[in-house]
């Protein structure tokens, strides 16, 4: 507290400097209201997709077992290595309060080619199918978690300067303000007692000379 004179100049900057701090409490509030909302909404998201991810993981595992029993592990193995199908991974940016969030998703470059004979047969098709559609849900989850991440971390940086300037900077500077304020009005109590002494002093001087 003593670290400064107590001036109105210094009352003033004091003043200002609670009234950005207040202003810019009151600005990142928001901002953390509307993340929190975004972030429950991407939560939500992902909850979608991970039940969507685990019923595909059940129908990739129905149709393995469904080609195994049909042909066995060969037909399998040479399907596998005889598939040709390119993708490429789509990255959409996404701006939410100054973060850049990515969208992620699987886009096809040309038609499949799978193989083909007597072993190839229903079985093997629903396979590379299911396998081609839990990929797709599995980048989309990536993409959703990413930001999921993004957001949370955004979200706690924007809580730390919220309880900062909630419980440091505007209370040190309304002590500082009321500090100012206790001193000032002390000295012009001060002030005001010195002058009264004065009149008095020089009214009764006054007297004393005119009689």
């Amino acid at each position: 507290m003593a670290t400064f004179a107590p001036t109105k100049s210094v009352l003033l900057q004091v003043r200002r400097t609670l009234g950005f701090a207040r202003e810019g409490h009151e600005l990142l509030e928001q901002k953390r209201e509307f993340l929190v909302m975004e972030l429950m909404r991407y939560v939500n998201r992902v909850r979608i997709l991970e039940k969507e991810f685990s019923v595909k993981s059940g129908r990739l595992r129905a149709a393995y077992i469904r080609a195994l029993c049909h042909g066995g592990a060969l037909p399998i193995i040479e399907g596998g290595r005889g598939a040709r199908q390119f993708w490429r991974i789509a990255l959409r940016s996404n701006s939410v309060m100054g973060l850049s969030l990515v969208d992620a998703s699987m886009e096809e470059i040309d038609h499949p080619d799978f193989p083909s004979g007597i072993d190839a047969g229903a079985s093997l098709d629903e396979l590379i199918f299911a396998l081609r559609d839990i990929l797709v849900t599995m980048v989309e989850l990536a993409g959703v978690k990413a930001s999921v991440w993004q957001l949370a971390r955004e979200v706690s940086k924007t809580q730390r300067r919220v309880n900062a300037l909630d419980r440091i900077v505007i209370p040190q500077n309304e002590k500082i303000e009321k500090f100012i304020m206790d001193v000032l009005d002390e000295n012009e109590r001060e002030s005001f007692f010195v002058q009264k002494r004065l009149r008095d002093k020089n009214e009764s001087i006054g007297k004393n000379a005119s009689s």
